[in-house]
């Protein structure tokens, strides 16, 4: 493009070009940004189909989580009781960015040795881009916000382990954050993964 057009910007591979707009008045200072779609074709032969630049559409997969065990958990508590060590040990999980549907499993009462049994399902419902790799949600990005707003994150799962407290505040213990990229095994409309997890701070 240099040789028909001294100084121009060369064109990008994909053929995707944003240019700034400028003012003399404000040399230097963008004044906004044009997107264009730029298309070269010999006129002898007809030109090609156009080409469907609509942003992809998220597809809506489910995640689901079996937590079968917890091993080696540190306990927090003191058995009234015995005066032993202790733990009321629960799991909670959620999507990165989802967090107003973060799950619960039961709670596992009085483990001596960090043991907690659940056999607990987590069934989270999301929507997902497959070629960005990432979830995508809309919140409102304040209260003082009329409409919301399209956020992405990586698809990331976040697991906590803690101590159930019947009266004081509940004690975290330790987390692990998954990638689930990695686990991914895609069918027409669902997203399956199942794991056992321990991992400590």
């Amino acid at each position: 493009m240099n040789e028909f057009l001294p100084g121009a910007i060369p064109l990008v591979p994909e053929h995707v070009e944003i240019r700034s707009l400028q003012n003399q008045s404000s040399l230097g200072l963008p004044q906004g940004y044009l997107h264009m779609w730029v298309d070269m074709f010999p006129t002898d032969v007809p030109a090609p189909p156009a080409v469907d630049i609509k942003p992809r559409l998220p597809e809506q997969y489910e995640l689901r989580v079996i937590i079968w065990n917890t091993d080696d958990v540190f306990l927090d508590d003191v058995n009234p009781f015995t005066g032993d060590p202790s733990s009321d040990i629960y799991v909670k999980g959620w999507i990165k960015g989802l967090e107003g549907d973060k799950q619960e499993t039961d709670v596992h009462f009085n483990s001596l040795t960090g043991e907690g049994n659940f056999n607990w399902r987590f069934v989270f419902r999301f929507d997902y881009l497959p070629t960005e790799k990432e979830v995508v949600y809309k919140k409102k990005e304040s209260i003082f916000s009329l409409e919301e707003s399209e956020f992405r994150q990586p698809a990331v799962l976040t697991l906590q382990v803690w101590d159930y407290d019947r009266i004081a505040a509940n004690d975290f213990l330790g987390k692990t954050l998954t990638n689930i990229i990695q686990y991914l095994r895609l069918s027409a409309s669902s997203l399956v993964y199942s794991q056992t997890f321990m991992e400590y701070l």
